[in-house]
């Protein structure tokens, strides 16, 4: 049984490595708390701390904790007090959490209306945390044109990481967009900015949303585009969207040739990004994966143990990884989902088409989850696990 009284005196002590015990323990144990509110306040008490392991710390549990806490606008209010302080690394450290918890808030307006007020916040990381918290709240805020028209001013930020978050956020909330077209322009301008981070982050925006585009033609000459640009992480994130478009283009296939044929060159594309960038890169997990998918429904006989070989590759994958437990629960998942299609026999082409459209899902939120590297990543698995139900993800 959690004895919170013994946290909550630790959470006074004049020693900071007894301070910093406390945070595990509020941490790891929050939901069993019989006081949560109280919880709660020591650790917005931590987040004003004087040490700073101890604030960092306390920080990286308040979105956690903010799933269990009764009284979430009362949170939500906390949270906007520590945005506004005075002191620059609690403001920051503070706003990365509100992508995470702006769905748990009562009044989504309102809400959104502090959001916005943060997004013109003079820091940068405030206006960029705020940014990719717009993503997330897009499909909870009820003038969507007016959240759209936020969005935009983001993507012309003069700071490059106000606009990387904005354009993450753009992928995120695309499906909900009043002006797909407007979107998709803005996407195409992203391309070239003279940023190659915001380049990079575009480049894989366009391999989410590629389906929604009128002209796909232009829009694959843009990645190929890319694939020549200076920077290796560009050329990188455009082979990874490009191995994504071949995996829409082969659920569209009209032929088991033509499945085939676009399977390969998807594999090709993950291959040449993982060559690219080899260390915690999303592509290596869909090469992975897509690389035992192929083996399994087109040499089934000489397949037996591909199962067993992708579990091996895939963990060693991330290995080095953070987030590295919710990753192997990934594994888990993409494993399974080959063991099924091993068991499923000879398939025709619309099942072929239909197993891939489904577990690419698994599959490119797995490498979400690969490329995360924050303290966020536990929240990513069960993302995952609603990603697996979801029934609006692009490939269907």
């Amino acid at each position: 049984m959690v004895d919170q009284e013994k946290i909550h005196n630790r959470c006074l002590s004049n020693d900071p490595e007894a301070r910093i015990y406390a945070f595990e323990e509020l941490k790891n144990f929050f939901s069993f708390m019989p006081d949560k509110q109280q919880a709660w306040n020591d650790l917005l008490r931590l987040t004003s701390d004087k040490n700073h392991d101890v604030r960092s710390s306390a920080f990286r549990a308040l979105d956690s904790a903010f799933f269990d806490i009764p009284d979430k606008q009362q949170a939500w209010n906390d949270l906007l007090r520590l945005i506004n302080d005075k002191d620059h690394d609690v403001r920051s450290s503070a706003s990365r959490v509100l992508d995470y918890v702006f769905i748990q808030v009562p009044d989504k307006q309102q809400a959104w209306n502090d959001l916005f007020r943060l997004t013109k916040d003079k820091d940068w990381l405030v206006r960029s945390n705020a940014a990719e918290a717009l993503g997330s709240a897009f499909s909870q805020v009820p003038d969507k044109q007016q959240a759209w028209n936020d969005l935009h001013r983001l993507i012309n930020d003069e700071n490059i990481f106000v606009r990387i978050s904005a354009t993450l956020a753009l992928e995120s909330a695309f499906s909900q967009m009043p002006d797909k077209q407007q979107a998709l322009n803005n996407l195409l301008r992203l391309i070239n900015d003279k940023d190659h981070e915001v380049r990079s982050s575009a480049a894989y925006a366009l391999g989410s949303v590629f389906s929604h585009f009128s002209d796909k033609r232009q829009a694959w000459n843009d990645l190929l585009k890319l694939t020549n640009d200076q920077n290796i992480y560009v050329r990188s994130s455009s082979n990874h969207s490009l191995g994504r478009v071949s995996i829409f283009m082969a659920s569209q296939a009209e032929t088991e040739e033509n499945y085939k044929k676009e399977l390969e060159e998807a594999i090709k594309f993950f291959e040449i990004a993982t060559k690219e960038v080899s260390y915690n890169n999303p592509a290596k997990f869909c090469l992975l994966f897509y690389r035992s998918f192929y083996t399994i429904i087109s040499k089934r006989q000489e397949a037996k143990e591909e199962v067993n070989k992708y579990l091996e590759e895939a963990k060693a994958a991330i290995e080095d990884s953070e987030g590295k437990k919710q990753l192997f629960e990934a594994v888990q998942y993409l494993a399974e989902a080959l063991k099924e299609v091993q068991n499923m026999g000879d398939l025709d082409l619309s099942e072929m088409k239909d197993e891939l459209s489904f577990y690419s899902k698994y599959c490119d939120y797995a490498a979400e989850l690969m490329s995360r590297t924050d303290e966020k990543a536990p929240f990513a698995a069960e993302v995952l696990r609603k990603a697996a139900n979801s029934s609006t993800y692009i490939l269907k």
